[in-house]
């Protein structure tokens, strides 16, 4: 008997003792992990006197709290945007009118542009391009090749194995018998409209960097003609001052050569040559009596030993020997007044691409000068670029004519004065046509 109510005792000793245990397991686990970094995971904290009620339900309590549940940071959404942003669905057009979008794709190769009358998905192929583009021109077009109507437009963008995304304009309207509102010309009050999307901008913060002319008449402190310039009268015997040297001792200089030719042709008449070297100094001296009074341009070519050149360039030269010289006001530094107008490019001149614009703006009480295109042969003109600052022989803009269709255009210079009468300046059939694409070298045998 007293065996029996000594291991009774016994149990209810060790019973206790489980009990005691299980009560301080929370409190054991506060104080294990009250120093614990935890990384940014909040665990439940305990009072320091916690209150238990006793239950017989030891094998299902659970001891540590439950570790919350992360929600992984979402991914940027990186989708590829492929679209036309302008015209819109429904807008009419007339004229040149340039499609805006983007065309881009992951592993880019190229874009297509297609048309096709509304509804019909007969499309007709316009253009291609290796170049991305985001949020700019994809392609100018010429509503004239097509019939009054509704048509659809869709951007193709394509990836290298031939996989591609589409972007569709549909509903567009052309509309050339009766044009639609033309966006409004620059006015006395708001001369700063948006330019042409022909027009290359620099983004370059003020002061720019003027960039140098492709048909440029000299380096500064460097090669070229210094006089005359770019759309001066010559009379009677005129020095032409220059430099020409060598540019390099790796490329010696061989000779030089001055042409003449009536202005915006290629006839280029053999003047002089010579292969002594000059520095700003007198290289030729033109004999104007010789030639029909009217407008001409000069061309130096400076050739080296291995038979490449550099070419300067100085246009819109009046000859003027049977009018009378005009007077010379008292402040003139020159003898030889500079007219204003376009003097590159020139009349009939074919062109690839990009075109630097060279002329004279500078007049009496001027109040802003213009610069629009239009077809050949045609008055719809188009506006392209506006400036007020006045500009004496130099560069006025550069536009990417490789935006337009092939074709032969025309351009006019509007130099408007504070009384609001203008003098406008003509430069006619321009051919503008694409750039021969340079072969890619292939490895022999292919």
């Amino acid at each position: 008997m007293d065996d029996k109510v000594t291991r009774t005792r016994i149990l209810l000793l060790l019973l206790a003792a489980a009990v005691m245990a299980v009560l301080a397991i929370p409190d054991m686990a506060r104080r294990v992990f009250a120093d614990v970094d935890t990384h940014g995971f909040a665990f439940q904290t305990f009072p320091e006197t916690p209150t238990f009620t006793p239950t017989w339900t030891p094998f299902f309590f659970t001891p540590f709290p439950q570790q919350p549940f992360v929600t992984p940071t979402p991914t940027l959404d990186l989708r590829i945007v492929n679209e036309i942003t302008h015209p819109q669905r429904g807008d009419a057009i007339s004229g040149f009118t340039p499609i805006w979008g983007t065309a881009v794709i992951s592993n880019f190769t190229r874009y297509d542009v297609h048309i096709s009358p509304t509804g019909a998905e007969s499309w007709q192929w316009l253009t291609t391009s290796r170049e991305v583009v985001r949020n700019g021109v994809l392609y100018i077009l010429n509503t004239y090749e097509f019939a009054d109507g509704f048509y659809d437009i869709r951007v193709r963008a394509l990836d290298r194995s031939g996989n591609f995304t589409e972007a569709f304009l549909r509903r567009l309207e052309v509309r050339n018998a009766a044009p639609p509102t033309a966006t409004p010309f620059p006015t006395s009050t708001d001369p700063n409209q948006p330019f042409s999307p022909l027009v290359i901008v620099f983004e370059t913060p003020t002061p720019t960097v003027t960039p140098t002319p492709r048909f440029r008449s000299f380096i500064p402190n460097g090669q070229g003609i210094f006089e005359p310039q770019n759309g001066d009268v010559i009379r009677g015997l005129t020095p032409v001052i220059g430099t020409v040297n060598s540019r390099t001792a790796f490329n010696p200089f061989e000779r030089y050569e001055l042409h003449i030719a009536p202005s915006g042709s290629s006839d280029w008449g053999w003047l002089y040559s010579s292969n002594e070297q000059f520095w700003q100094s007198q290289i030729y001296e033109l004999d104007t009596t010789q030639l029909a009074d009217g407008f001409y341009d000069l061309r130096l070519r400076i050739v080296y030993r291995d038979s490449n050149y550099n070419e300067f360039y100085v246009t819109r030269l009046r000859v003027a020997n049977g009018s009378a010289p005009p007077a010379i006001h008292p402040t003139s530094t020159r003898t030889v007044p500079r007219s204003p107008g376009l003097y590159f490019p020139f009349d009939n001149i074919q062109v690839s691409e990009v075109v630097d614009f060279i002329g004279t703006t500078a007049v009496p009480h001027l109040l802003r000068w213009e610069l629009y295109w239009t077809p050949s042969g045609s008055d719809q003109w188009n506006f392209l670029f506006s400036d007020v600052k006045p500009v004496i022989n130099g560069y006025l803009v550069r536009l990417d004519l490789g935006l337009l269709p092939a074709d032969s255009y025309d351009f006019r210079l509007r130099i408007v004065r504070q009384d609001y009468t203008y003098s406008d300046y003509y430069v006619r059939n321009v051919a503008s046509t694409p750039s021969t694409p340079t072969p890619i070298p292939q490895p022999p045998g292919r």
